[in-house]
């Protein structure tokens, strides 16, 4: 395959593992910031009373919920969110070796190598 059809080729899987990356990046920070949200209800719930009305937002309405109901759904949320953030940070570590291999075979290609 001639060097320019190469360097055309790796630069379009360059791109395509950039948009990726920067996909992935967009829903680390929407994780974060929804565990961020999770972890400032459940510092709230530490200093509520165990007989503390919730309620939950379902729409437009608030609807009464067990305290003790309420408290283990934030915990499994942020369990469930931290591990979705593992996961993602696992995806960028790996669409970040993939770009960086990528971007060095061009360099190569561009090299004359």
């Amino acid at each position: 395959m001639p060097d320019e059809e190469r360097l055309r080729a790796a630069a379009t899987k360059f791109q395509e593992i950039q948009t990726q990356f920067e996909s992935v990046v967009d829903s680390q920070q929407q994780l974060l910031s929804q565990l961020s949200e999770n972890q400032q209800v459940q510092k709230e719930f530490g200093s509520l009373a165990p007989d503390a009305r919730v309620y939950k937002r379902t729409g437009p309405v608030l609807l009464p919920q067990d305290f003790k109901e309420a408290r283990v759904n934030v915990e499994k949320r942020i369990e469930f969110i931290q591990n979705e953030i593992k996961r993602v940070e696992d995806k960028i570590q790996s669409l970040g070796t993939q770009r960086d291999t990528i971007r060095n075979d061009i360099l190569a290609i561009q090299q004359g190598s």
